[in-house]
Formats: C-alpha cells, structure tokens, sequence
C-alpha cells in the first residue's frame, strides 16, 4: 500500500509539473502570439533575404534570439496597458489574469538579463544591438514615450531596425554588416515609417480608455 501511495504521490507530482509548465508555455505564447506576423517572420525573411547563404542552424538561432527579445519587448509592454488590452485583446496574460501586473514586471526584468546573456555569446555587435533595444524598450515603456504619436513611430521603426540587425548579424555570421544589409534596413526603416501607423487603427477602441 505504501508504495502504491508513493507511486500514486509521484504521479500526480510529474502531472502537476506538466500542466503548470504548459501553462508556462501558453502563456508566453499569448505575450507574442500577435506579433508573429507583424514582426517576427517579416524580420527573419528580411534577414535571410540579405544573408549570403544562411544556415538552418543559424537560422534557428536567429528565431530564438528574436523571439526573447520580442518576448522581453511585450512582457513590459503589455503591464502598461493591461486597462487597453481588455477591450482590444481580452485573451492576452494580463486581462485573462493567467499573469499579475506585479509578476510580468519582475519577469521582463529576468528577461533583460537573459537577453544581454544570450546577445553575449554571439558577439559584441550583437550585445550592444541588444543593449540598444532594451533602451528603446525602456523610453517606450517605463518613460512612456510610447504615448507620443511621433515618438512612438520613430520607438517602433528603430525596434524593427534593431531586431532587423540582430538577425542579420546572427544569420551572416559576421561581425558586422556589409553595404547591402545597410542599404537594405534603411529602406525597410522608411517602409516602416509610413505604415506602421496603420496596425493602431484597429486597437482605436481601447486607446480611447486610456
């Protein structure tokens, strides 16, 4: 009977572990899940595109490294607007309440870290892109410069720049970019520059409360 228990004791333990890390997953997910098309495939494909020849294994590299970074941007983002996102994105972590304001603070906090470290091991080009995307993050969210119209723009165009150049510099294995890469991200910035605008239209609503 003991060891029944003990194995009963087990099972429901490695259960438990299993569901709450799913939950984890999830809810990382949901933190991204809309920005998959916006910004995570345009940047990759952007990459690949001005990279010579990359490698699958480089261009796994360059999903994670985007997609943490993307992760660390909404995880603070999002605990500044969690009064907007219940009526334009009810299902995100915050207004769902699978997440309190108070943990993602402290999460996007651990992921800075973990994004500096990550950046680190590539190069110091990479880092220092890293380092530049934190304080756009910073000045977006935490110095709410977001909530300037011209601002907020020109925030967004050099996030796309910098997640642009990370994955380059990720894809091509180089240290630094050529001319191409270069010529390439300024005309994606100016394509950036006139469009983006366009993704607040449909989020009009809930900006109204705030």
């Amino acid at each position: 009977m003991m060891l029944n228990g003990e194995t009963e004791a087990k099972t429901l333990m490695s259960n438990f572990t299993a569901t709450t890390l799913l939950r984890h997953c999830e809810t990382a997910w949901l933190f991204t899940e809309s920005d998959f098309k916006t910004l995570v495939f345009p940047v990759i494909v952007f990459a690949t595109v001005v990279s010579p020849r990359p490698e699958p294994l480089a261009l796994a590299c360059t999903a994670c490294w985007l997609w943490f970074h993307l992760f660390q941007f909404n995880v603070s983002n999002h605990s500044y607007s969690a009064d907007e996102d219940i009526v334009n994105k009810p299902w995100r972590p915050l207004p769902s309440g699978r997440i309190s304001v108070e943990d993602s603070r402290a999460l996007r906090w651990a992921l800075l870290v973990f994004c500096l470290g990550l950046s680190s091991v590539f190069s110091l080009n990479l880092f220092i892109t890293s380092g530049a995307f934190t304080v756009l993050m910073i000045l977006h969210n935490n110095l709410r410069r977001g909530h300037h119209p011209i601002f907020r723009n020109l925030c967004n165009v050099a996030a796309y720049v910098t997640a642009g150049v990370g994955c380059s510099l990720i894809l091509s294995g180089e240290s630094s970019l050529d001319g191409t890469s270069i010529k390439a991200l300024s005309c994606s910035a100016l394509v950036v520059l006139l469009t983006i605008h366009a993704q607040d239209v449909a989020d009009v609503n809930g900006d109204e409360i705030c």
